[in-house]
């Protein structure tokens, strides 16, 4: 009954964490640089180069990244916010001069849509700072992922009915604190 009880709290955690996560996004800021936002971008008519979050899943999410216009619209993306992602494309230097914080992977597209799974931890972020109409351009916007379930790393993890709170890397669950203690002691 306890495990049941569990699993129905996990899933409806999970669905109200999803919910959540597509009702909400980090807003970029406006700047001189990055004189407009996603969000504002996709309200254009016709749509200026935007993104959008297709799905969010454990440990990814699939974002559409949209140029509607008849240019090249280049979008960086990074995950959790890690600044060792900079490519050594150009010297690691931004094609953009105001853009001091370098150059991260990126998409280009003219006139087209492209959807791509992207990893991480809690969240991806996007901009589109080169290529494009300068009034088009936006700084990071934020798009979460579920994190990974909770995996435990001792045994005392396992106890006090810590067993229904934790899962196997494979995020399977334990039926019983000695499964979950057996998981600990020998990955298996």
């Amino acid at each position: 009954m306890k495990k049941t009880i569990a699993k129905f709290s996990l899933a409806l955690l999970m669905t109200s964490l999803i919910l959540v996560l597509f009702a909400f996004s980090v807003i970029a800021e406006v700047n001189p640089v990055t004189p407009s936002t996603n969000d504002i971008n996709k309200t254009m008519t016709p749509a200026w180069a935007h993104v959008n979050q297709l799905s969010v899943d454990v440990g990814s999410t699939d974002l559409e990244f949209v140029s509607e216009r008849g240019f090249w619209s280049c979008f960086e993306y990074r995950s959790d916010g890690d600044t060792s992602q900079i490519i050594s494309e150009n010297g690691g230097v931004n094609y953009n001069s105001g853009i001091t914080d370098g150059l991260y992977p990126y998409y280009c597209l003219n006139n087209d849509s492209r959807t791509e799974t992207i990893f991480a931890n809690e969240y991806v972020e996007v901009r589109m700072v080169f290529g494009a109409e300068g009034d088009e351009r936006f700084d990071w916007t934020r798009f979460d992922v579920i994190p990974p379930p909770p995996i435990p790393a001792d045994k005392d993890e396992c106890k006090e009915g810590g067993w229904m709170n934790v899962f196997r890397d494979d995020g399977s669950s334990f039926n019983n604190q000695g499964e979950c203690i057996q998981y600990v002691n020998t990955g298996m």
